[in-house]
């Protein structure tokens, strides 16, 4: 009773919850933003986390500790737009049977202190769940694409998938601003669509 109770304790302080249909514990919240020094470049912050914090997050929270196992995975970095506030990698891992897309959200954010800096996270999708948000954002987009084109920066469409937020419109063409976890990016349109398509290249091939 007592180990269940420090248990719950230690998930509940830690802020991690479960991914629905699997065992994988992901973090969010505070506890899973990582600050970055002020004067930072983005381009290189960006690929930093696509080539490198991306495979940490994966061991970490998705794979697993390996013990006296040799586990092996790939990923592929898939799009960044032109301010680096949504890079899309994407993942599979045979051996533990998952794969998917990690969205890496980089822009300001508070830490426990409420300093606002520069941060990054991960908020990961499995593959079918991931494929399928982002056909339901395409089709959003091209059933609204009148509402939307009528009055630019006025009309405006939200959806939602589970606790990620969007808001589409158009400023000068298609915009996604998207709210996870304390962040507020902007995922452009050239991003969107490359990170659809080479997402299904991806494990097609």
């Amino acid at each position: 009773m007592k180990k269940t109770l420090f248990l719950l304790i230690l998930i509940s302080s830690l802020n991690i919850y479960p991914q629905k249909a699997t065992d994988i514990l992901i973090p969010t919240g505070l506890a899973a933003l990582s600050f970055v020094a002020v004067d930072a470049n983005k381009k290189e912050i960006a690929k930093e986390i696509s080539q490198f914090r991306s495979k940490e997050f994966i061991m970490n929270y998705i794979i697993g500790p390996a013990n006296d196992r040799e586990i092996r995975f790939e990923t592929e970095s898939l799009a960044s737009d032109n301010s680096a506030g949504l890079i899309s990698v994407a993942f599979n891992c045979s051996e533990v049977n998952e794969k998917g897309l990690l969205l890496a959200f980089f822009g300001n954010n508070r830490d426990s202190s409420g300093y606002m800096g520069q941060a990054y996270a991960f908020r990961y999708l499995p593959l079918v769940e991931a494929q399928s948000l982002l056909e339901r954002i395409d089709q959003v987009k091209e059933g609204n694409k009148d509402y939307m084109a009528d009055e630019n920066d006025v009309n405006n469409v939200y959806i939602e998938h589970e606790d990620i937020k969007f808001i589409l419109y158009r400023e000068s063409g298609d915009k996604i601003r998207v709210f996870w976890n304390g962040f507020e990016v902007i995922w452009e349109r050239t991003a969107f669509d490359r990170t659809k398509r080479r997402l299904n290249k991806w494990f097609e091939d």
